[in-house]
């Protein structure tokens, strides 16, 4: 590192000396490069034992958080969903980003209130349905922010709009990749933040109901026609799932009286019937993958009926794997850190 450091001095005196022409940020970059080079001289050994020890933590936090995760999945998900919730949004307020605190504080305030509806107790037989259609709504914005983002970093990629930048100034397309990577991270994270508020309201209003428990048996018993998760009778419009994992047309057993319009209404294999709206929403957006009484398996595959459904899992399937990044990553390497402060290593 001394030898680099010393070729870069050179560099800087000739440039002083107007032999080499280099604009004075390149110069100021070059000097701060000098300068990490002088500092860390003869700290080979040292830099190999730290990344050492940043990959072993890494490791076994993760198995770690895995136990953690299998014997208290409660205090685990909860200590997530507040990092996940405050972590970024300090971070903010450090850097001075007013936009995303902004942006948090609005979205924060709005699902305060539907939270506040998932926990009432009485809860109203409608509060599932508008839960389950709101964070639908969040989950499509996220969704169409976070492919808009894709697409504009994609084109500076692929050289769209990139122009060849004169001396000192930026590239043109800088400002392209730059909203680009805002609003990619805009999408995944609120995406990320309402999966975990969809996932304890989805639970909070089950176990209101009576008809859901997470363990042992529920607290009420399930009357034949009642849908658990809203707590009202079904319509006499009923599919059914085949073995095949298809759902079938709507069969009326009963035409509605007065003409008025038909919730569909869905009948797993295990016997219960459900609302069509309730129960994807208990599946798809609560992320269930069970009958919320009697937690017989369902078959995902039923209520995927539009081509772009498979997109759309696959995309919330990343969303949950991109929450370690975001919460436990800052988290791991700030420890990690604080151990090499403690113990001298730089």
């Amino acid at each position: 590192m001394e030898q680099e450091a010393q070729r870069l001095e050179h560099i800087i005196e000739e440039a002083h000396d107007g032999k080499i022409h280099l604009s004075d940020n390149q110069i100021h970059n070059l000097e701060n490069q000098a300068k990490y080079f002088h500092e860390h001289a003869g700290h080979e050994e040292t830099h190999s034992r730290m990344a050492l020890i940043i990959i072993v933590s890494l490791i076994a936090f993760q198995f770690v958080l895995l136990w953690w995760k299998r014997h208290h999945y409660r205090s685990y998900q909860a200590t997530t969903t507040i990092g996940l919730w405050l972590i970024p949004f300090l971070f903010a307020i450090q850097s001075g980003m007013n936009q995303f605190a902004t942006v948090w504080a609005i979205f924060t305030i709005l699902n305060s209130w539907i939270i506040y509806k998932a926990t009432r107790k009485p809860l109203h037989h409608m509060t599932p349905k508008i839960v389950y259609k709101w964070f639908w709504v969040i989950y499509q914005i996220s969704y169409i922010i976070g492919i808009i983002g894709y697409f504009m970093m994609f084109l500076t990629f692929m050289g769209f709009g990139v122009s060849e930048p004169k001396d000192g100034e930026e590239p043109a397309s800088s400002g392209l990749i730059s909203w680009g990577l805002t609003l990619l991270s805009y999408g995944i994270y609120f995406g990320i933040l309402g999966r975990d508020f969809v996932e304890f309201c989805t639970e909070s209003m089950a176990s209101t109901l009576g008809y859901y428990t997470k363990e042992g048996f529920p607290r009420k018993h399930l009357r034949l026609g009642v849908c658990a998760i809203c707590g009202i009778h079904v319509s006499n419009a009923i599919s059914t799932i085949d073995a095949h994992g298809h759902l079938q047309p709507p069969v009326v057993l009963q035409p509605s009286p007065n003409g008025a319009p038909i919730e569909p209404s869905i009948k797993l294999n295990c016997g219960h019937e459900f609302h069509e709206e309730c129960i994807r929403g208990w599946c798809l957006i609560g992320k269930k993958d069970m009958c919320p009484y009697c937690k017989e398996k369902v078959d995902l595959r039923a209520f995927k009926t539009n081509p772009w459904d498979t997109t759309q899992q696959l995309y919330l399937n990343l969303l949950d794997a991109l929450r370690y990044m975001i919460v436990w990553q800052p988290v791991i390497m700030g420890l990690v850190q604080f151990g090499f402060y403690m113990t001298g290593l730089k």
